[in-house]
Protein backbone atom coordinates (compact mmCIF):
# COMPACT_ATOMS: atom_id res chain seq x y z
CA UNK A 1 0.00 0.00 0.00
CA UNK A 2 1.35 3.43 -0.94
CA UNK A 3 0.87 6.40 1.33
CA UNK A 4 0.47 9.84 -0.17
CA UNK A 5 1.57 12.95 1.61
CA UNK A 6 -0.72 15.76 0.52
CA UNK A 7 1.18 18.68 -0.98
CA UNK A 8 4.58 17.04 -0.68
CA UNK A 9 4.17 14.22 -3.18
CA UNK A 10 2.89 16.67 -5.77
CA UNK A 11 6.03 18.80 -5.36
CA UNK A 12 8.41 15.84 -5.58
CA UNK A 13 6.52 13.79 -8.16
CA UNK A 14 7.03 13.65 -11.88
CA UNK A 15 4.00 15.82 -12.44
CA UNK A 16 5.39 18.66 -10.32
CA UNK A 17 5.22 22.10 -11.87
CA UNK A 18 8.20 24.45 -11.96
CA UNK A 19 7.77 27.53 -9.81
CA UNK A 20 6.34 30.48 -11.68
CA UNK A 21 8.95 32.77 -13.25
CA UNK A 22 11.33 30.09 -14.54
CA UNK A 23 12.51 28.39 -11.39
CA UNK A 24 15.18 28.98 -8.83
CA UNK A 25 17.94 29.92 -11.28
CA UNK A 26 15.80 32.60 -12.87
CA UNK A 27 14.92 34.00 -9.46
CA UNK A 28 18.56 33.93 -8.43
CA UNK A 29 19.58 35.81 -11.58
CA UNK A 30 16.88 38.46 -11.02
CA UNK A 31 18.05 38.84 -7.43
CA UNK A 32 21.68 39.20 -8.59
CA UNK A 33 20.64 41.92 -11.06
CA UNK A 34 18.83 43.82 -8.32
CA UNK A 35 21.85 43.51 -6.01
CA UNK A 36 24.15 44.72 -8.81
CA UNK A 37 21.99 47.81 -9.41
CA UNK A 38 21.96 48.54 -5.67
CA UNK A 39 25.74 48.09 -5.48
CA UNK A 40 26.27 50.40 -8.48
CA UNK A 41 24.03 53.02 -6.86
CA UNK A 42 25.88 52.77 -3.53
CA UNK A 43 29.27 53.09 -5.26
CA UNK A 44 28.07 56.14 -7.19
CA UNK A 45 26.87 57.72 -3.95
CA UNK A 46 30.25 57.03 -2.32
CA UNK A 47 31.99 59.07 -5.04
CA UNK A 48 30.17 62.13 -3.70
CA UNK A 49 31.10 61.57 -0.05
CA UNK A 50 34.41 62.62 1.49
CA UNK A 51 36.58 61.56 4.40
CA UNK A 52 39.26 63.79 5.95
CA UNK A 53 42.28 62.61 7.89
CA UNK A 54 44.95 64.60 9.67
CA UNK A 55 47.85 64.13 12.00
CA UNK A 56 47.62 65.03 15.70
CA UNK A 57 49.68 68.21 15.25
CA UNK A 58 47.45 69.27 12.31
CA UNK A 59 50.46 69.75 10.05
CA UNK A 60 49.02 67.61 7.26
CA UNK A 61 45.48 66.93 6.09
CA UNK A 62 44.27 64.53 3.41
CA UNK A 63 40.80 64.34 1.85
CA UNK A 64 39.60 61.27 -0.04
CA UNK A 65 36.34 60.44 -1.73
CA UNK A 66 34.28 57.48 -0.60
CA UNK A 67 35.43 55.46 -3.61
CA UNK A 68 39.08 55.76 -2.52
CA UNK A 69 40.22 58.61 -4.78
CA UNK A 70 42.59 61.18 -3.32
CA UNK A 71 40.98 64.62 -3.52
CA UNK A 72 43.30 66.94 -1.62
CA UNK A 73 46.52 67.15 0.39
CA UNK A 74 47.23 70.17 2.60
CA UNK A 75 50.39 70.91 4.57
CA UNK A 76 50.52 73.57 7.31
CA UNK A 77 54.11 74.60 7.97
CA UNK A 78 54.53 78.27 8.89
CA UNK A 79 58.24 78.19 8.13
CA UNK A 80 57.69 76.92 4.57
CA UNK A 81 57.26 79.51 1.80
CA UNK A 82 53.92 79.28 -0.09
CA UNK A 83 55.49 78.04 -3.35
CA UNK A 84 57.44 75.31 -1.53
CA UNK A 85 54.34 74.28 0.45
CA UNK A 86 52.29 73.94 -2.74
CA UNK A 87 55.08 71.91 -4.38
CA UNK A 88 55.25 69.64 -1.35
CA UNK A 89 51.46 69.18 -1.34
CA UNK A 90 51.50 68.26 -5.03
CA UNK A 91 54.39 65.81 -4.57
CA UNK A 92 52.59 64.15 -1.67
CA UNK A 93 49.38 63.95 -3.69
CA UNK A 94 51.17 62.25 -6.59
CA UNK A 95 52.84 59.74 -4.24
CA UNK A 96 49.60 58.97 -2.41
CA UNK A 97 47.64 58.54 -5.67
CA UNK A 98 50.36 56.20 -6.91
CA UNK A 99 50.20 53.99 -3.82
CA UNK A 100 46.39 53.94 -3.89
CA UNK A 101 46.45 52.89 -7.55
CA UNK A 102 48.95 50.13 -6.81
CA UNK A 103 46.87 49.00 -3.83
CA UNK A 104 43.73 48.69 -5.95
CA UNK A 105 45.63 46.76 -8.63
CA UNK A 106 46.95 44.37 -5.98
CA UNK A 107 43.41 43.87 -4.63
CA UNK A 108 42.12 43.16 -8.16
CA UNK A 109 44.86 40.59 -8.78
CA UNK A 110 44.11 38.84 -5.48
CA UNK A 111 40.37 38.91 -6.14
CA UNK A 112 40.95 37.38 -9.59
CA UNK A 113 42.85 34.47 -8.05
CA UNK A 114 40.05 33.91 -5.52
CA UNK A 115 37.22 34.18 -8.08
CA UNK A 116 39.18 32.20 -10.70
CA UNK A 117 38.82 35.07 -13.17
CA UNK A 118 35.10 35.57 -12.64
CA UNK A 119 34.33 39.26 -12.89
CA UNK A 120 32.33 40.53 -9.93
CA UNK A 121 31.68 44.26 -10.51
CA UNK A 122 32.11 46.32 -7.40
CA UNK A 123 34.33 43.78 -5.70
CA UNK A 124 37.78 45.24 -5.01
CA UNK A 125 37.34 48.14 -7.39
Amino acid sequence: MTTRRPGRDEEEGAGAKAPQGGGELSGLLRHAEVLQRELDKALAELRGEYVDGRDAARLAQIRMSGDGALVEVKVQLASLPDADRKALEEALAVAIRSVIERLFELRKRRATTVTKGLSLPGLFT
